[in-house]
C-alpha cells in the first residue's frame, strides 16, 4: 500500500474511532467548553506575541530584541520539555489494531512520530512567535536574518518534541528516568543562574549567530533529524510487547504478593491496588502527580511563614490527602471493566472496601512523613499536619468511599490523566468542597471564639473519632454501596 494511501486511511479510522464512540456524544458540552477556552488562550497569546517586543525592550534595554527572547527561550525549553514529559500524550494504543495486517511496521511507526508532531505544544508557540517575528524583529533587521531566527526556532521546538517523545517511551520501560529528566532539568536552570547566565547568553547567542548565516540552519535541522531517527529506531527496537510482559511478570511473581497475606483478605486487596496503579497509565499518572505536589509546600510555607496557620491548614490537608483526593475521586471507576467478577466472585464488599480504607491510610501516612521536612520552616507546621492526617485518615477517606459509591461510569485505565474527563462527572469537581471545607469550618469555628490552637485539636480530634469508629462507617459505607449496586453495575457495562 502506498504510504499517502495508507495514512490517509489510518487518519480515517482515528476520526471514525473518536465520533463514532458512546463518550464523544455523552462529553460534547465538555468539548465544547475546552474549544472555547482554547480560543481564549489563542487570542492570548497572539495578543503576548505582539506586545512581546515592547515587554522585553523594557525589560533588557541594553540587548536586542530578538537576542534577549533567544535567552527567555533557553528556560522556555527546558519548561516545554518537562511539561510535554508530564502532561504530553503518546499516540501508541491507536496503531496496535493494525500490527498483525500486512502493513510495514516502518510505515506505521513514521505515522506515529508524524501523529506526534502535531501536538499543540508545537503550535501554540508559533501564535507567540509568529506576531513577534514580524512585528518586533522584522523591521529591525534584514528579512533573512528575521525568517532564519524563526526557522531555527521552529525547528528547535520539534527536536524538543521528539526528544520528549523519546524520554517518555523510555520511561515506560524504566520510571526512574523521572528523577533523571527532574535532575538535569533543575541543574540546568542552577548552573545558569551560578555562572551569572553563561549559559542561557551562549545559546541565545548560538540561535542569533545561526540566523545571520543560512547555511547554519543545517544544525537544528541535522539536530531534528538526529533526534527523530533516535526516535524511530526505538521504536523499533521495542516493536515486540513480550519483553515487556517478561519483565512485568518477574516483576510480580517473587514474595511481595504473600506478604500481605498476612494482613487477610484486605491485605491482598492493597496488593492488588498497588500493581492496578502500576501497570496501568492513568493511575500511576495520578500517582506520579501526587508526588509532584510534594514539592507545593515551598510555595505555601516560605511566604505565609508569619501570615499564621490558616494557610498552614490548607497545605496540610492537601499535602498530607493530595493522593485520595485525587485517585479516590474514581473509586470503583477503576475496576469498572471487571466490577461484575468481584460483585460475583464471593469477595464480600466489607473487605472491599476495608481494603480502599487501609490503601488510603497507607498513602496519607506516606504522604505525612513527606511532608515531616516543611517543619524546618516553623514547627507548628509538624502539628498542622498531623491534625491534617487524622482528619484525612478519619473523615475524608470515608466521605470519598461513601460519594465513590455514584461513580457509574466506566473508565480507560490506559488513557493518561491530564485533559481527561471520561468517568468524571459533577460530583467530582465539588467535591473538594467537603474535603477541605469541613475541617476550615472547624477551625473557623474556633478562630472566631479566639482559640486558633484549639481548632486544630477539635480537627485532628475528629479524625482519630473516624478512626476509632472506623468499623462502623465502614459498615455504612457497604451499606450505602448495597443500595446502589445495581445502578453502578448497569453503568459500567453501558457507560
Amino acid at each position: 500500500m502506498p504510504y499517502p494511501t495508507l495514512v490517509s486511511s489510518l487518519i480515517s479510522h482515528q476520526w471514525k474511532q473518536t465520533t463514532r464512540s458512546a463518550y464523544f456524544e455523552k462529553g460534547i458540552l465538555i468539548r465544547i467548553f475546552i474549544g472555547l477556552m482554547l480560543l481564549y488562550l489563542v487570542i492570548n497569546l497572539v495578543v503576548i506575541g505582539l506586545f512581546m517586543g515592547k515587554i522585553i525592550s523594557e525589560a533588557f534595554p541594553d540587548d536586542e530584541v530578538a537576542w534577549a527572547f533567544s535567552r527567555i527561550l533557553f528556560y522556555y525549553f527546558i519548561a516545554d520539555f518537562v511539561l510535554r514529559f508530564f502532561v504530553q500524550p503518546l499516540p501508541v494504543l491507536t496503531i496496535m489494531p493494525y500490527l498483525h495486517l500486512p502493513v510495514k511496521r516502518t510505515k506505521l511507526f513514521n505515522f506515529l512520530l508524524a501523529k506526534s508532531a502535531l501536538s499543540l505544544f508545537n503550535f501554540m508557540p508559533l501564535l507567540i512567535l509568529l506576531p513577534f517575528t514580524l512585528k518586533s524583529v522584522l523591521p529591525g533587521s534584514e528579512g533573512g536574518f528575521a525568517l532564519s531566527w524563526l526557522l531555527t526556532v521552529i525547528l528547535l521546538v520539534f527536536a524538543n518534541n521528539f526528544l520528549a517523545f523519546i524520554v517518555k517511551k523510555v520511561y515506560l520501560l524504566k520510571p526512574l528516568i523521572l528523577f533523571a529528566v527532574l535532575a538535569a532539568a533543575a541543574l540546568l536552570i542552577l548552573a545558569d543562574v551560578k555562572t551569572s547566565y553563561l549559559i542561557s547568553r551562549g545559546f541565545a547567542s548560538a540561535i542569533t549567530g545561526i540566523a545571520q548565516h543560512v547555511y547554519l540552519l543545517l544544525i537544528p535541522l541535522t539536530l531534528l533529524v538526529v533526534i527523530y531517527l533516535a526516535s524511530w529506531f526505538f521504536l523499533y527496537k521495542n516493536r515486540y510487547i513480550e519483553p515487556g510482559m517478561k519483565k512485568e511478570k518477574l516483576l510480580f511473581s517473587g514474595n511481595e504478593s504473600r506478604s500481605f497475606d498476612s494482613f487477610g483478605i484486605p491485605g491482598r486487596l492493597v496488593m492488588m491496588e498497588i500493581k492496578l496503579i502500576l501497570r496501568n497509565k492513568r493511575p500511576r499518572s495520578f500517582l506520579i502527580l501526587s508526588a509532584m505536589f510534594m514539592f507545593y509546600g515551598f510555595m505555601i510555607y516560605p511566604p505565609h511563614r508569619q501570615a499564621g496557620t490558616g494557610m498552614y491548614l490548607f497545605a496540610g490537608l492537601l499535602l498530607t490527602g493530595i493522593f485520595i483526593m485525587q485517585y479516590g475521586q474514581l473509586i470503583m471507576s477503576w475496576e469498572s471493566r471487571s466490577f461484575d467478577q468481584i460483585c460475583t466472585s464471593g469477595l464480600r464488599m466489607h473487605d472491599y472496601f476495608r481494603g480502599k480504607f487501609w490503601f488510603f491510610i497507607a498513602t496519607n501516612i506516606i504522604s505525612f512523613l513527606l511532608t515531616l521536612p516543611y517543619a524546618f520552616y516553623d514547627s507548628r507546621i509538624a502539628l498542622v499536619n498531623l491534625a491534617a492526617f487524622l482528619y484525612n485518615s478519619g473523615i475524608n477517606i470515608f466521605i470519598i468511599l461513601f460519594l465513590g459509591t455514584y461513580n457509574t461510569r466506566r473508565i480507560d485505565l490506559g488513557k493518561g490523566a491530564m485533559f481527561n474527563y471520561e468517568g468524571t462527572s459533577f460530583i467530582h469537581f465539588v467535591l473538594i468542597i467537603p474535603l477541605i471545607g469541613l475541617p476550615y469550618l472547624i477551625w473557623m469555628l474556633f478562630l472566631v471564639l479566639g482559640h486558633p490552637d484549639m481548632g486544630f485539636a477539635a480537627i485532628g480530634l475528629a479524625g482519630a473519632a473516624g478512626l476509632l469508629f472506623s468499623e462502623v462507617l465502614i459498615r455504612s459505607t457497604v451499606k450505602q454501596f448495597n443500595s446502589r449496586k445495581y445502578k453502578i453495575l448497569n453503568g459500567f457495562r453501558t457507560t
